[in-house]
C-alpha cells in the first residue's frame, strides 16, 4: 500500500485534528520523559501544561510481515489491519463508536510499513477507557466473516481508485524499481495486489494476527495532562495476559546499484502528469551521513522556499507544484525522491527545467547563506512540532521506535546549527546522482 506522506516509515495517520499550542522549554526534554516497562511494553510519559486532555501514540511492530506476507498473500496485512478496526470479541464496531462518542474522545488504528500505529485523544479520566478499547481491538479482532467480506470490497476498492491516480501509479512504479525486492520501501504491483484480495482467506488473516500482533516491543507514549502512575495503571489493565509480537524489521537487503532508466505510464484522459524522479541513498536516520543530506535536501526541494518551487514554479510557472525529499529510511536503507506535476503540454520543459536544477544542486552544492537560513527555519519547525500533545508524542514514539536515546530530541537542534557547509555538499555528492536516477512520468503525455 503507498504510504501517504512518502517521507517516513509510518504514516502516522491517526495524528488528526488541531490542538493548541502549549509552552515548551527548548531542552531538557529526556529530563521530564518518566518511562517504565509494564511487561514487554515500553510506555513513556511526558507531562505537558494542558489542564485534563491527553494523547496515547504507540507503535507495534509486525517485523518481517509485510515483506514475509508478500510470498504468501501481499493483502493479508492490510486486511488484518482492517479486520481489527471492525469490532471486537466483546464489543462490535457500533458499539465501540458509540462508547468513545459518549466519552468525547478519539481514537484510532493504522497499519503501514511494517507497523501498526494506534491513536487516542481523550480527557484524563477517560484515559483509560480509550487505552483499553484500543488493546481490545488489537488482541481480540471479532474477524466476522460478514465484515471480512466488507473489508475485502473496499481494499479492493481503494487499489483500483488508486489505479487511476497519476501520484498513485507513479510512485508505485519508481519504489518498485529503486528498492531490492525484500525491502520493505518496495512497492508490490497493484495488479498482483488485487488478485491477492480476490484470493485471500480470512484463516489466512486470522494466521497473520495470531503470529504477528502482540504487545512485544510495543510502545506507548502518553504526552499532556498525565503521570507514570495513571497510565502505567492503565497499561497493565490493558496488556494482561496478552503475549506475543514481534520487533521491528531493522536489516533489509541493500538495493541494487543505481541504474539509470526512465519509465512512462500512459494513462488516458489525465489533466495532468505526475513525475518522479529517485534512488536509494543507502542511508538510514541514524547514519552520520543522514541529516547533512537531509539539510542539502530540504534546500533543493522543501516548501516556497526550496530552489526548486522558486525556479521551475514561481520563476518559470512550468508547474502546479514541485519538491524533494528523503524516504523511508527510519529504520531500513532509504531514498531520495523528486516529484512534480506538470501539464502534459508542459511535461518536457518542465522535465527539462527540473533536471537542470537538480544538476546544478548535485554539482555545485548549496551556499553559505541558504545554510544558514535553513538551520534557522528546522530548529524553529523541530521546536515548534514538539509544542502540541500530538507533535510531542510523536517525536518521542519516533525516537524510541528508531533505537534513539531520547537525549537526542535535546541535541538536534545543536546538531543542525553545528553543520558545516562542507558536510552538506559533501553528503550530496556522496549519495545523490542525477546520472544515475530513475524518472517515472504517468498521465497523458499529450494535450487532452
Amino acid at each position: 500500500m503507498r504510504a501517504v506522506t512518502m517521507s517516513r516509515l509510518f504514516a502516522l495517520a491517526a495524528v488528526m485534528g488541531l490542538c493548541a499550542l502549549v509552552p515548551m522549554a527548548h531542552a531538557g526534554v529526556a529530563d521530564k520523559v518518566q518511562r517504565a516497562k509494564v511487561g514487554p511494553v515500553d510506555v513513556v510519559v511526558y507531562p505537558m501544561d494542558v489542564k485534563d486532555v491527553v494523547t496515547v501514540l504507540g507503535a507495534m511492530p509486525l517485523g518481517d510481515a509485510v515483506v514475509a506476507s508478500r510470498n504468501d498473500n501481499p493483502a493479508v496485512a492490510a486486511l488484518a489491519s482492517m479486520m481489527v478496526q471492525r469490532g471486537s470479541t466483546r464489543h462490535d464496531k457500533y458499539q465501540i463508536a458509540d462508547m468513545l462518542s459518549a466519552l468525547g474522545a478519539r481514537s484510532s488504528i493504522s497499519s503501514n510499513d511494517g507497523a501498526v500505529t494506534v491513536y487516542g485523544k481523550s480527557l484524563k479520566q477517560d484515559m483509560p477507557a480509550v487505552v483499553g478499547l484500543l488493546a481490545e481491538q488489537l488482541r481480540m479482532p471479532a474477524f466476522d466473516p460478514g465484515e471480512f467480506e466488507k473489508a475485502k470490497a473496499q481494499l479492493g476498492a481503494m487499489l483500483r481508485q488508486g489505479t487511476d491516480d497519476t501520484d498513485t501509479r507513479a510512485w508505485d512504479m519508481l519504489t518498485e524499481q529503486m528498492f531490492a525486492k525484500d525491502s520493505p520501501n518496495a512497492s508490490v504491483p497493484r495488479e498482483a495486489l488485487l488478485k491477492a484480495v480476490d484470493t485471500v482467506t480470512l484463516e489466512q488473516v486470522k494466521a497473520f494476527h495470531a503470529r504477528y500482533y502482540g504487545p512485544a516491543h510495543m510502545t506507548l507514549v502518553f504526552t499532556g495532562d498525565v503521570d507514570l502512575a495513571s497510565s502505567r495503571a492503565a497499561v497493565v489493565r490493558a496488556v494482561e495476559g496478552w503475549s506475543g509480537g514481534v520487533d521491528f524489521m531493522r536489516n533489509a537487503p541493500k538495493s541494487p546499484a543505481a541504474q539509470a532508466r526512465s519509465i512512462d505510464v500512459p494513462m488516458k484522459d489525465k489533466a495532468s502528469v505526475s513525475v518522479l524522479w529517485g534512488q536509494a541513498t543507502g542511508l538510514r536516520r541514524a547514519d552520520p551521513g543522514y541529516l547533512p543530506l537531509q539539510v542539502g535536501v530540504s534546500i533543493l526541494g522543501s516548501g516556497f522556499t526550496g530552489r526548486l518551487m522558486s525556479a521551475v514554479r514561481d520563476r518559470e510557472g512550468l508547474t502546479y507544484g514541485i519538491g524533494a525529499n528523503l524516504f523511508g529510511d527510519d529504520l531500513v536503507d532509504g531514498g531520495f525522491m523528486m516529484q512534480a506535476t506538470f501539464a502534459p503540454e508542459l511535461l518536457d520543459k518542465g522535465v527539462t527545467s527540473a533536471q537542470r536544477e537538480l544538476g546544478l544542486w548535485a554539482r555545485e552544492g548549496v551556499a553559505a547563506e541558504e545554510l544558514d537560513a535553513r538551520k534557522q527555519a528546522l530548529v524553529g519547525r523541530f521546536q515548534l512540532r514538539m509544542g502540541t500533545t500530538e507533535g510531542m508524542a510523536e517525536a518521542l514514539l519516533m525516537t524510541v521506535v528508531r533505537g534513539q536515546e531520547l537525549a537526542w530530541l535535546d541535541a538536534h537542534p545543536g546538531e543542525i546549527e553545528a553543520l558545516t557547509l562542507e558536510q552538506v555538499n559533501a553528503a550530496i555528492r556522496e549519495h545523490v546522482d542525477p546520472s544515475k536516477m530513475v524518472l517515472v512520468k504517468a498521465g497523458s503525455f499529450s494535450k487532452p
